[in-house]
C-alpha cells in the first residue's frame, strides 16, 4: 500500500525543518561562508508543460572582479541536493566560494521545486527552464552564454546530467518547429555524489556498497524516492535516470570533456557513479572520476560548527581545476595544492 501523499508532505515538512537546522549549524564553521548577493525571480512555463506556472528565485553569488560593462563572465548553474524533496539554493554556499575564489564565474543557485508537492518532472524542466532563462536574459546579467557548466550535488548531481539531457530533447523538438530559442552552450559538469540510476531498489544499492552501515537510512531514503517518484514507470526515463539514456543521447547532449564526477567510498551510489563514468569514457568523454576515501553521502555539509571537513575543501578545489579549463580563458592557478 502507497504511502498518502498528505503523510509524504507532513514528513517532508519535518525533515525540511531539521535540515535547516544542520546548514545552521554548518555555516558556523570558519571560515563562514558568503551570503548571495542578489535573487531574481522568474516564472515556469515558457518552455516546459510538467507542473503549474509559478516563480523560481535564482540566488547569484557574484565575483569581486564582477563588471558586466567590460566583458561578460562565464557562469555556474548549481543544483543542490536533498533527494528532490528536501534542500534549499542556498545549501551550497561553501562550494559557491570556492567556485568564485577559483574562476571568474557568476555561481548561480537553483530554487527548483521539491517534490511530494511537485513530483518528477518538475525538478528536471525547472532546471531546463533556469538554463534557457539565463541565456536569454544574459546581457542583464553580465553572463556569456557559450560559457555555461552546471554543478550539483546529491538529486542535484542527478540533475546536472539529466537536465542536458532534457535541453537536448526539447532543443530538437523546437527546431523542428523553427522556433527561436536562446543560444548558449554547457561546456562543464561537475557532479558530487549523483543518484543516477532509479531502476536499482535502494535494497540493493545498501546491500553491495562497502559499508551497508554509512548508507543514506531508509526511512530518508523511502521517503525521497516515493515522493519524487511516485510513478514506477518514469524510473527508466533518461529523465529521471540517466543510466537509462542511450549512447547516443549521451553523446549528443552531454559535454564532450570538463566533466567531473566525485562519489563517496562509503556511499550506496558509489558503484553507479563509477559506471556512469566508465561509459561516459567509452563513448568518448573526457570525464575525471575521484572515488574520496572513507566518507559517507553529503560528507561536505555535516553539521558542524566548530569546523569543515578537510576532504570537502579539497575536492571542491580539484573540481575547480575542471572547471577553470572550461570557463576561464586564462586559467589561475588553484590556490592550494593538490
Amino acid at each position: 500500500m502507497s504511502t498518502p501523499r498528505w503523510q509524504l508532505q507532513l514528513q517532508a515538512t519535518t525533515w525540511r525543518n531539521l535540515t535547516k537546522v544542520g546548514f545552521w549549524f554548518n555555516s558556523l564553521a570558519y571560515p563562514r561562508p558568503p551570503n548571495y548577493t542578489f535573487v531574481k525571480t522568474f516564472t515556469t512555463g515558457t518552455h516546459a508543460t510538467s507542473g503549474p506556472k509559478e516563480p523560481i528565485s535564482l540566488y547569484f553569488y557574484l565575483p569581486e572582479n564582477f563588471d558586466p560593462k567590460r566583458r561578460k563572465h562565464p557562469v555556474v548553474i548549481n543544483f543542490h541536493g536533498g533527494g528532490f524533496t528536501l534542500g534549499s539554493a542556498t545549501d551550497d554556499r561553501r562550494w559557491a566560494s570556492t567556485v568564485l575564489k577559483e574562476t571568474t564565474a557568476i555561481f548561480v543557485s537553483v530554487e527548483y521545486r521539491l517534490a511530494p508537492e511537485y513530483p518528477f518532472p518538475v525538478a528536471v524542466d525547472d532546471g531546463m527552464e533556469a538554463v534557457l532563462h539565463l541565456a536569454a536574459n544574459s546581457e542583464e546579467y553580465g553572463i556569456d552564454p557559450d560559457r555555461m557548466a552546471l554543478s550539483g550535488f546529491s538529486a542535484g548531481a542527478n540533475m546536472v546530467f539529466t537536465v542536458p539531457l532534457r535541453l537536448h530533447d526539447y532543443l530538437e523538438q523546437k527546431s523542428a518547429g523553427k522556433e527561436h530559442l536562446p543560444s548558449f552552450k554547457i561546456v562543464s559538469i561537475i557532479s558530487f555524489y549523483p543518484l543516477l540510476d532509479f531502476r536499482e531498489n535502494r535494497t540493493a544499492k545498501r546491500a553491495a556498497s562497502k559499508k551497508p552501515e554509512k548508507t543514506l537510512p531508509s526511512i530518508l531514503t523511502n521517503l525521497f524516492d516515493t515522493s519524487y517518484m511516485p510513478d514506477k514507470a518514469n524510473e527508466s526515463s533518461p529523465f529521471a535516470s540517466p543510466a537509462a539514456a542511450s549512447d547516443e543521447m549521451i553523446k549528443q547532449a552531454l559535454p564532450p570533456d570538463n566533466i567531473g564526477l566525485y562519489c563517496c567510498e562509503w556511499d550506496m551510489l558509489h558503484a553507479e557513479g563509477l559506471a556512469f563514468a566508465l561509459r561516459m569514457e567509452r563513448l568518448g568523454k573526457k570525464a575525471e572520476y575521484e572515488s574520496i576515501p572513507e566518507v559517507c553521502h553529503g560528507f561536505d555539509k555535516a553539521p558542524n560548527p566548530l569546523s569543515t571537513d578537510p576532504k570537502a575543501d579539497h575536492f571542491y578545489r580539484k573540481a575547480c581545476v575542471v572547471l577553470q579549463r572550461a570557463v576561464d580563458a586564462e586559467p589561475r592557478k588553484v590556490s592550494t595544492i593538490l
